[in-house]
């Protein structure tokens, strides 16, 4: 805690932890679940309210999805998993609706390269 404030909050389950809260001013602001003490997807939060995903890695960002209402909008995928890379240099970006992926794009040089919707696949 500082200045009485949680920075942290870990749920637990049969002692082993299996979530992790970073929190800033008592609100939640990203939420890393766990397996085998090791974090594998991050959440970023806002107001409570997840709004981007992670998919993780060996700890290391492969995947971000952006989020609208806790869903889903966009799928990035990485290369060379470093978070600079994450919104600068993303390799494909899948639109999506409700969860579904309704496009795909590949990326050259941050640009989309022709893309492909379910109608022309």
């Amino acid at each position: 805690m500082v200045n009485s404030h949680p920075i942290a909050l870990f749920l637990m389950v049969n002692s082993h932890p299996i979530a992790l809260f970073l929190m800033v001013n008592s609100y939640p602001i990203a939420l890393s679940l766990m397996v085998n003490f090791y974090p594998i997807p991050l959440f970023l939060m806002v107001n409570s309210h997840p709004i981007a995903l992670f998919l993780m890695v060996n700890s290391h960002p492969i995947a971000l999805f952006p989020m609208v209402n806790s869903y889903p909008i966009a799928l990035f995928l990485m290369v060379n998993c470093h978070p600079i890379q994450l919104s600068l240099m993303p390799i494909a970006l899948s639109l999506m609706v409700k969860s579904h992926s309704i496009a795909l794009f590949l990326m050259v040089n941050s640009h989309p390269y022709p893309s492909l919707s379910h109608g022309e696949l």
